[in-house]
């Protein structure tokens, strides 16, 4: 077998490295399939033409090739998240280009807690620039410094730390509050002669799970199972489940509590595939987008325990002080940082724990409990306020129009798909997100922290590799182009039962309709304002792709239970009335001095 210096003009040039398996290379690609990863998301690049080979000959993992940086990062954290708790994410780039590429991707993963490993390619130790110049190696950019704060750790990695650097570097990405954790490696490192064993694979994967372990040790679960104590002896108490339950597997363990205590849920948006819809203790995601049962319920409770909950800006209607504030509020959370936000706010504690935990704190809960105190009619009372919200909301949006309300009903009955991805951005984000109710054993997810247009594709495809069933992708027609290329990964694998709905609501129209209610005009949100957006018939012929037009409900209803679950891929192309109420919000104001707020969350209407 021969292998090139990757500046060498000829393809015969003599072998210049060790076989790929007995390198450092090789060594780095084992120990993370040995993690979980069984699929790897690359851009091959000659920055990274050892870690390139490695992910071709490491034996149980496949190699999915996308067609740009960004793609195979949100890729691996679409992987990463089609599971009920997310399992380690894998993405190889190159390097300058190949990592630039990556920012918005980490950032997205970064900001969504999606434990991932990023290995990219340098160029040559002896190469990388000391000096503060522009550009100095061929395609080297200071990657380090770039990717830093869009990710939890940004490592290059020497040869001499395989077996004491790898292990913590790699338990950053799994340990406390998850997140991506990028290792750049130059071209002689990964060619580095390292000859190994798959023992010595298996004694830095056990590194990694000890150092997990030491570190979930520091939190004291029976300061946990007290504050279980304390809500449960509240007359109205609240619980909400955060996006940190999820990461942690603490959804079961939370809703048996709440259960047993008889103590109404309410949820963020990314935990609505956590609880059934018809859930009798779940009152849904309350915020300055949401139902307004929801919201009366969570001002109107006496004691509130947050779970695994940054509360962002988004959600609380940049009201994050007034989320609750009635109540007397606990904050549980790994992360510091995160619960140091909440520091001089009124009737609010914070307490840093690892939900991790939670299931041993449940049961340390129920040996202590003593007689419960009833909350019978305090969960009447909010299911009466839900009954009449629920009534209200149906019979304001229930129409006979394709409107992205009777889409998110008609997609929450059909149970076609055991993985929904869709779009972190947009009216095909906040308003389906809004009215979508997964079915049971549905996986709902989107890259929800940034908000990023384009990623839905991307991570769908990712989540085809995960093998948790049949995936489906929602995307706006606007949102699709920023990723369109990855409609060509899916046409290499043409993974069965996958189903793209496109919302055509005629380009950004939540950026139409913002720029319409501040100036009265639109600019570059429509193809009448200089925005063009290609057919998407033709877009499905030219990957193969059956398509499907629909204009009306009773067309998509009448399509949606004959997608066959083993046909090939296709694409749904929606038709939306542009003019469609998104449900109860705050409302916008703007101020003769040019300040922006918006409306009190206790306002919240139709």
């Amino acid at each position: 077998m021969r292998y090139c210096h990757p500046m060498s003009p000829h393809l015969d040039t003599p072998a210049c490295a060790p076989s790929p398996e007995q390198t450092v290379a090789g060594f780095v690609v084992a120990v993370v399939n040995a993690l979980g990863p069984d699929t790897v998301f690359c851009l091959t690049g000659g920055m990274a033409m050892y870690l390139n080979r490695a992910i071709a000959t490491q034996p149980g993992l496949a190699t999915v090739y996308c067609h740009h940086e960004q793609a195979c990062v949100a890729a691996a954290q679409g992987y990463a998240l089609a599971h009920a708790r997310p399992r380690l994410g894998f993405a190889l780039v190159t390097s300058g280009p190949g990592v630039t590429n990556t920012i918005t991707s980490l950032c997205s993963a970064y900001g969504d807690s999606t434990p991932l490993v990023v290995l990219a390619g340098q160029i040559k130790t002896a190469d990388i620039d000391t000096l503060g110049l522009r550009t100095h190696g061929a395609q080297e950019v200071r990657s380090l410094e770039i990717v830093a704060p869009c990710v939890k750790l940004a490592k290059r990695l020497t040869a001499d730390g395989l077996e004491t650097d790898l292990p913590l570097w790699l338990a950053e990405a799994m340990g406390g509050r998850p997140g991506p954790v990028f290792i750049e490696i130059p071209l002689d490192v990964q060619n580095s002669p390292f000859p190994h064993t798959s023992l010595d694979v298996a004694r830095v994967r056990q590194a990694v799970l000890d150092q997990l372990a030491k570190v979930q040790s520091e939190f004291d679960v029976e300061k946990m199972a007290g504050l279980l104590t304390w809500l449960s002896e509240g007359a109205r108490p609240v619980i909400y489940l955060g996006g940190g339950c999820r990461l942690a597997g603490a959804g079961p363990a939370a809703l048996a509590f709440a259960e047993e205590a008889s103590i109404p849920i309410t949820h963020s948006w990314v935990t609505s595939d956590m609880i059934s819809r018809d859930h009798r203790l779940n009152f849904g995601p309350p915020g300055g987008l949401a139902p307004i049962w929801s919201n009366r319920i969570l001002f109107d409770a006496d004691r509130v325990l947050f779970l695994g909950a940054r509360l962002d800006l988004g959600t609380t209607a940049f009201q994050r002080d007034a989320f609750g504030a009635q109540a007397a509020r606990v904050m549980v959370d790994v992360d510091t940082a995160e619960l140091a936000k909440f520091d001089g706010l009124e009737r609010v504690e914070t307490f840093s724990f690892d939900l991790s935990l939670f299931t041993k704190t449940v049961e340390i809960w129920r040996q202590g409990k003593s007689s419960p105190v009833s909350h019978q009619a305090w969960c009447a009372a909010c299911t009466d306020l839900r009954a009449q919200g629920r009534a209200e909301e149906q019979q304001k949006l229930s129409v006979a129009r394709l409107t992205t309300y009777t889409v998110a009903e008609a997609i929450s009955a059909w149970n076609g798909a055991q993985v929904l991805v869709c779009t972190g951005s947009g009216a095909a984000s906040e308003t389906f997100i809004r009215f979508f109710h997964p079915p049971p054993g549905t996986r709902f997810f989107f890259g929800g922290s940034l908000g990023a247009m384009g990623l839905a594709l991307p991570h769908a495809v990712g989540a085809c590799f995960a093998g948790q069933g049949r995936v489906a992708c929602l995307d706006g027609d606007g949102g699709l182009m920023l990723n369109l290329q990855e409609l060509a990964t899916l046409a290499a694998h043409r993974p069965k039962g996958f189903v793209l709905f496109v919302f055509n609501n005629g380009g950004y129209l939540s950026i139409k309709n913002s720029q319409a209610r501040h100036f009265g005009a639109v600019e570059g949100a429509t193809s009448e304002t200089g925005l063009f957006l290609p057919a998407a018939d033709k877009l499905s012929a030219a990957f193969n792709f059956d398509h499907h037009r629909i204009e009306t409900l009773e067309a998509l209803h009448a399509l949606l239970p004959n997608l066959s679950p083993d046909g090939p891929p296709c694409l749904v192309e929606l038709i939306l009335d542009p003019n469609e109420h998104r449900g109860p919000s705050v409302k916008t104001i703007i101020h003769p001095d040019g300040r922006i707020a918006s409306s009190s969350l206790a306002e919240i209407a139709w």
